[in-house]
């Protein structure tokens, strides 16, 4: 959301119900020391602008991450779909060890899941 502007209470109510989200999703934790209702509307309007250009180059990051581990992957001789698969052993091997109760969130989360789309479209 480019220019996000507070120009009415209403606005700034509504801003107020999901900044803490906001925040938790650009740092991983919720703001704890802000008092958000003592901020005028320009500086909450800054505050939440900040927010967004700051997850905009942490979504930027973590694409250029994950095309990087799928490229090394497939350095290796993999095509996409078994480079793919492989990262989502690893993760799995890595985050669970052999709890085979966590094997749905890897089909469900996991590389091949997230990539799903670009592969049914390359077959």
């Amino acid at each position: 959301m480019k220019n996000f502007k507070i120009t009415t209470q209403e606005d700034f109510n509504d801003c107020l119900m999901w900044i803490s989200d906001l925040y938790k999703d650009v740092y991983g934790f919720r703001p704890r020391t802000y008092n958000f209702e003592a901020f005028t509307f320009q500086e909450l309007t800054d505050f939440v602008n900040d927010l967004f250009e700051e997850s905009e180059r942490e979504a930027e990051l973590e694409s250029a991450v994950v095309e990087k581990a799928i490229a090394d992957v497939m350095a290796l001789g993999a095509d996409k779909e078994t480079a793919l698969r492989w990262l989502d052993q690893a993760d799995a091997y890595f985050m669970y060890g052999d709890d085979s109760f966590y094997e749905d969130s890897i089909e469900k989360y996991g590389w091949v899941a997230n990539h799903y789309d670009n592969l049914i479209q390359k077959h």
